[in-house]
């Protein structure tokens, strides 16, 4: 009786553990160099990926992912068509069966530009969505988890301030909430200051870390409890941009040091370095 009791209890605690980490919602931020990748993981094994790397790091990705199991891509977004955030998102495309692919729409004459588009013509049963000027979409995933993508306010930035259409993600699972900025610079950054909503536990910082004009007021507006900037050690962030963050509260990691794994259970967000 008692063995049998014993096999009884640890079944429970083992459906127990199980339902628990079924909970959880993880961001995985990985160390690409001066470029992003961003991987969201669901409590329902959903997964979207917020930037695609350079072509080279598209390629690690899609060995990573391989690794792990993957083979579906529920949601792919593409904030903006720089070679460091659409590189790799043909490689992606060609090897992973993705469900929706989210950009902007604007020109861009590029290479990578130009093999994403004949990627994403060539893949069967991709549910496209363009990006207008100054469009707000909001997705229900699955319960819980919603999350809010919008686009830039201009239609007539430069060339030169093309980072200023990076489309913004933000993410709620629970009580807790993700902010992902892509490239914004100083006009874009004001662009999210005035549509308010902001304040998060968890922020992909702008533009790897560079100091902008709106630095002080957008990162003490999110006031994050971890932030994590896409930089290199070619490349690291700015010095000031990292202060900033820690006065407003963050821990700050930055990829030049490494990939990082945030988790959320709804209530608390934990994060621990990864390979």
């Amino acid at each position: 009786m008692k063995r049998w009791m014993a096999l009884l209890l640890g079944t429970l605690l083992t459906l127990t553990a199980c339902a628990a980490q079924a909970q959880t919602l993880t961001v995985e931020f990985y160390d690409v160099g001066k470029a992003d990748a961003m991987l969201i993981t669901t409590p329902q094994d959903r997964r979207i990926l917020i930037d695609a790397a350079t072509n080279k790091e598209g390629k690690a990705l899609a060995e990573r992912f391989d690794r792990a199991g993957i083979g579906r891509i529920d949601v792919m977004i593409i904030t903006h068509y720089d070679k460091d955030h659409v590189g790799g998102a043909d490689k992606l495309l060609e090897e992973f069966d993705v469900g929706t692919v989210i950009m902007p729409t604007y020109d861009k004459e590029s290479k990578q530009h130009t093999q994403f588009e004949e990627a994403l013509a060539a893949a069967e049963g991709v549910e496209e969505i363009r990006m207008g000027r100054a469009e707000t979409r909001v997705f229900d995933l699955e319960p819980g988890v919603t999350w809010t993508v919008t686009s830039a306010h201009k239609a007539d930035y430069g060339e030169d301030e093309e980072n200023d259409f990076s489309l913004a993600v933000r993410l709620t699972y629970g009580g807790t909430r993700f902010f992902f900025t892509g490239d914004a610079e100083n006009a874009r950054q004001r662009e999210l200051l005035a549509e308010g909503d902001v304040a998060c536990d968890v922020l992909k910082v702008p533009y790897h870390g560079r100091l902008e004009a709106s630095s002080q007021d957008f990162l003490a507006a999110c006031a994050p409890e971890i932030a994590f900037i896409c930089d290199s050690d070619e490349e690291p962030a700015n010095a000031m941009v990292i202060a900033m963050l820690e006065n407003a509260g963050a821990k700050v990691y930055c990829a030049k040091d490494g990939g990082l794994r945030v988790t959320s259970d709804g209530e608390t967000i934990t994060a621990e370095k990864m390979n």
